[in-house]
């Protein structure tokens, strides 16, 4: 495994890591401040890597083993939900306080309102949305759970093509046409990222294997995708491209992006790909 980082002259260049960390049952990523931590899967283990050292440590492991992770940050502590099998999980939540360093299990929800699976879960202006064949909110501060009745079917978007700013779910998952799409939960609404012709005959469809990913990037989105060069003499190669976007929302229902930049930023052989993106903080 390779880390890489983009500089100014916006190319990705590799990071040197000072130590090995295993892979091993480990898939969930995710950035809190400026650490990134790799959350175990089938397993209760968990590493994080400090970006100011380029150093990897173990960190405290969580109560219960999960398996079929997915993993977010909200006010400033990490959430792990157990993927499918909501009806069955006793241990669906489990949080994590940096701070204090402790792990603990969120009451699931009640009989009653708690679907069969979940397959995604996402951070919204303080509360948790789990997205399954039921859609749920938990609400931490109340430490509530209640159903939601999102129009879009998040659930089958994968976890890295859809990232939130300011509260809008910025998300590129349409099976027919290349477009970048926005929904609101608190307005209900959602439409089309205007602003983007140019960009978007770049971006491959959906249904490829290497798909699109999103990542909030201070504010703005940050989209990366893989293409395929194939020359007529040598090896075939991976080009990975990234595009930077501004959001200007102008009212209830129109949102442009304003594209700052785009460019290849990394040569690979064909047989590689991007395992994860995250942006991090980190104060010097």
């Amino acid at each position: 495994m390779v880390h890489f980082a983009i500089i100014d002259e916006k190319l990705l260049v590799s990071v040197p890591i000072r130590n090995y960390c295993p892979r091993f049952g480990l898939k969930n990523i995710i950035t809190l401040g400026s650490n990134i931590y790799m959350i175990g899967e089938f397993s209760s283990t968990v590493f994080f890597m400090d970006c100011r050292s380029h150093t990897w440590h173990e960190g405290p492991g969580m109560q219960v083993a999960a398996k079929y992770n997915e993993v977010s940050v909200l006010d400033g502590k990490i959430y792990v939900v157990e993927r499918c099998k909501v009806s069955v999980s006793s241990n669906l939540i489990q949080v994590f306080d940096p701070k204090t360093q402790i792990w603990e299990c969120v009451a699931s929800p009640s009989t009653g309102i708690r679907g069969r699976f979940g397959l995604n879960s996402l951070a919204i202006d303080g509360k948790l949305y789990l997205f399954g064949d039921k859609n749920l909110v938990y609400k931490p501060k109340e430490k509530t759970w209640d159903v939601v009745g999102f129009e879009m079917n998040f659930h089958w978007i994968p976890h890295d093509s859809f990232c939130v700013i300011d509260k809008v779910i910025i998300y590129y998952y349409n099976r027919h046409s290349r477009l970048l799409e926005w929904y609101d939960p608190e307005g209900s609404s959602w439409g089309i990222l205007n602003g983007l012709e140019e960009l978007l005959p770049k971006l491959p469809r959906v249904l490829v294997s290497r798909h699109v990913r999103l990542v909030d990037y201070g504010g703005k989105v940050a989209i990366f995708w893989e293409k395929e060069v194939r020359p007529l003499i040598g090896y075939n190669k991976i080009t990975i491209w990234c595009a930077e976007i501004a959001l200007e929302r102008r009212n209830a229902q129109e949102i442009y992006g304003k594209i700052e930049w785009c460019n290849v930023v990394l040569t690979l052989p064909s047989s590689c790909s991007i395992d994860e993106l995250n942006a991090v903080s980190i104060i010097v």
